[in-house]
């Protein structure tokens, strides 16, 4: 028979896999169990602290107050053992073992995505399993050991590692240009289909700089979605005018499907940073963080470039 402790442990893994993946099966993939394994392990965590952890239905699973209070108090403790382990791993001086990442889907797709195979090559003994979604994930509960966040960080309770800073601005197809107008002032997209991405909050003001002079514009518009590239898509069907960021659109500046909007406008640049749940992370962890600290920046830079002189024999826009 399992003991107290064997018990625990073996539901708190099932429990924060259920957590991460919302589903029994999703976690027992991870786990290499079935989902009926994973619901025992469940039901015996259960039994043992004497609460309910999970609301179980047919279409998902989801955890309760307390099972939220559980995985935030009991999650540490899963790491403590994970660091004895790692510690043993830092003497060999050879990173190994596996690194759970969090990224947000487009900005990982296009900027982080290429750059960890070459990572993978340098350390064949680490796995890394990417977790690619714009919902919000606390990696201080959540079992990650890494995430990438762009924008404002809202939990302090991280350890934060600034990786690179990315310009924005603003976009608009040819065809929705000519048939609204060139926006030529800020105040101008006060009667413009602004997109909005419901992620970034307080974005639906856009801060625009010109010297001195400051405009924060609030801007509405037909369409809201927390996918970026799904904006773009739209953007470029002639929707309307995106904020967004010159590296997520430089492949489209470049073939002339967007075109920038009050370029002698500035807007701020947004921050890009890794997000730790603690100060010391394992080697492998700290091999990743060195990895993407030197290939962000880059990636960023290369794609910045890209886009930064629009097609010259292309006809002028008229108002």
């Amino acid at each position: 028979m399992p003991s107290h402790h064997d018990t625990l442990v073996a539901g708190l893994l099932a429990l924060v896999e259920v957590a991460r993946y919302g589903s029994l099966r999703a976690a027992g993939e991870q786990l290499n169990l079935t989902s009926g394994a994973v619901s025992r392990r469940l039901d015996a965590l259960e039994s043992r602290l004497g609460t309910k952890l999970l609301h179980r239905t047919t279409r998902e699973v989801s955890l309760t107050l307390a099972g939220r209070t559980y995985l935030e108090r009991a999650v540490p403790a899963l790491r403590l053992l994970d660091k004895a382990a790692d510690t043993l791993q830092d003497i060999s001086d050879r990173p190994r073992g596996l690194i759970r990442l969090s990224l947000p889907v487009n900005f990982g797709r296009i900027h982080i995505a290429p750059f960890l195979p070459e990572f993978l090559d340098r350390h064949p003994d680490i796995e890394v399993d990417a977790d690619f979604d714009d919902r919000f994930v606390d990696i201080a509960s959540s079992g990650h050991d890494l995430a990438v966040r762009v924008g404002v960080l809202e939990n302090s309770r991280l350890v934060a590692h600034p990786l690179a800073a990315d310009q924005r601005m603003l976009v608009a197809s040819r065809a929705y240009l000519q048939r609204q107008g060139v926006p030529r002032h800020p105040l101008d997209l006060l009667h413009h289909n602004c997109l909005h991405y419901t992620r970034f909050q307080g974005i639906q003001r856009w801060p625009l700089r010109r010297g001195d002079e400051v405009h924060n514009v609030p801007v509405s518009g037909s369409y809201r979605a927390n996918y970026g590239h799904a904006l773009v898509i739209a953007a470029e069907a002639g929707i309307g005018i995106l904020h967004t960021s010159r590296s997520i659109v430089g492949a489209s500046l470049e073939a002339g499907r967007l075109l920038p909007v009050l370029e002698d406008w500035s807007l701020p640049d947004i921050s890009i940073h890794a997000l730790l749940p603690g100060r010391d992370p394992p080697m492998r962890v700290r091999a990743l963080l060195d990895h993407l600290k030197d290939s962000i920046p880059t990636a960023l830079a290369t794609a910045g470039a890209t886009g930064l002189h629009t097609d010259k024999t292309s006809p002028p826009l008229s108002d």
